[in-house]
């Protein structure tokens, strides 16, 4: 299959006629439909979720999971969606549904753990962000957060023989929908578009795919947009190798005005909860691998702050650069101390924000585990370097 053949209206046609997305069942369409009417009884989503054995086995096992645990364990569909919520119900099926449609392994070249994976994250983020601002629906959040890269799924499906999906480049979202372009003539925010309206989507589903939701004023973009802008940062914050993790603090700050403990109480919050959920979507997802390889960003990063300080001494013990004192300016001329001015500035955001994502991560590990041994001596570096620039602060001031 020769990709500079395709442009946009080659690939739509192809979707329409189905040669390149698999089929929805007639159980996900109807329940696609139920999820989009807020008039739909407890009674019509019940009957519809027991015509799928392995959708009851799952529901079942999430309403009696930590997420909704209380009382006696429940035993009949009916029972589970009182617990979990009508609407939850149906947004939660839904998803199971859409990931059930589509390989969860590798095929050809194109290996889907890494994209469930993320998908995965996208919607617990998305939920957890919509639960922490109190705003929109958080059940809505976590589909349309799970939905958001759909359309990256059907390139995947169309390519798999192409040796070039395995060189897919994940992160960041702007490098990857113009290499899309590039090859296919259409990026997969353009086909997820075309999919959920396909699929009859609720309307705000369909915007969040839009990329006007990365570039228009946050403050004009509606909630759940809004919501799942972020939670495509915050999940890529969490999956990807290769993000910076000062870089992604400051499009959160600076362009969705988000707090930094706010962002670490997500980020730990998602981390707590995605094993289970992953267990009851049938997916490979490792919470303390994950919570490993952000210590590990965590502890270049500060790595890189410390080098940065003035006056670099032998690495310590712990493997870190540990400056010295500063010393005293003296007869410092007002370049050196603008140098060191944007020193401190440089140093003081991004160890402030991975600083405090340490500490909140430190409080969901065991201190007495090995990875609990490793994150005390992260924590000890970020203290030593917290009392560098306090005193590289000092010695300005007194200037």
């Amino acid at each position: 299959m020769e990709t500079a053949a395709w442009n946009k209206e080659r690939f739509i046609s192809g979707l329409e006629s189905g040669k390149l997305l698999p089929s929805l069942s007639p159980l996900t369409m109807r329940l696609i439909e139920l999820a989009a009417d807020d008039n739909s009884s407890l009674n019509d989503i019940a009957a519809l979720i027991e015509k799928d054995p392995s959708l009851t086995i799952r529901i079942l096992k999430l309403a009696n999971s930590v997420f909704f645990r209380f009382g006696n364990p429940v035993k009949t569909v009916k029972q589970a969606i009182v617990r979990i919520g009508t609407r939850q119900t149906r947004l939660l099926a839904l998803s199971l549904l859409l990931k059930d449609t589509f390989p969860m392994s590798k095929v050809g070249a194109a290996d889907y753990r890494r994209f469930w994976r993320l998908c995965l994250y996208q919607g617990l983020t998305a939920q957890s962000l919509a639960q922490q601002l109190k705003t929109g629906d958080a059940e809505e959040a976590f589909t349309a957060g799970f939905t958001l890269e759909i359309g990256l799924l059907a390139l995947l499906h169309a390519f798999a023989d192409l040796n070039e999906t395995a060189n897919v480049p994940w992160y960041p979202l702007p490098r990857l929908l113009e290499w899309e372009k590039e090859r296919y003539g259409v990026d997969h925010r353009e086909i997820g578009e075309f999919i959920l309206s396909h699929w009859k989507f609720p309307a705000s589903f369909i915007l969040c795919q839009k990329l006007t939701a990365l570039t228009r004023r946050v403050d004009d973009l509606l909630p759940l947009v809004k919501v799942c802008a972020m939670a495509s940062q915050l999940s890529a914050f969490i999956c990807e190798p290769g993000a910076n993790l000062p870089e992604v603090f400051d499009t959160l700050e600076v362009r969705f005005k988000l707090p930094k403990p706010l962002i670490h109480e997500v980020v730990a919050a998602t981390l707590q909860r995605v094993d289970e959920l992953a267990q009851t979507f049938e997916l490979e997802v490792d919470s303390k691998r994950d919570t490993d390889a952000l210590m590990e960003k965590a502890r270049v990063v500060l790595e890189q702050l410390s080098d940065k300080l003035p006056e670099q001494q032998p690495p310590s013990d712990t493997g870190f650069l540990p400056p010295a004192e500063p010393q005293s300016l003296g007869d410092s001329t007002n370049a050196v101390r603008h140098t060191l001015e944007t020193v401190e500035h440089e140093i003081r955001d991004p160890l402030t924000a991975v600083g405090g994502l340490v500490r909140r991560l430190a409080k969901t590990i065991d201190p007495a585990s090995d990875q609990g041994k490793y994150v005390q001596v992260i924590l000890a570096e970020t203290e030593r370097l917290e009392q560098a620039l306090k005193g590289l602060a000092a010695t300005l001031k007194d200037k």
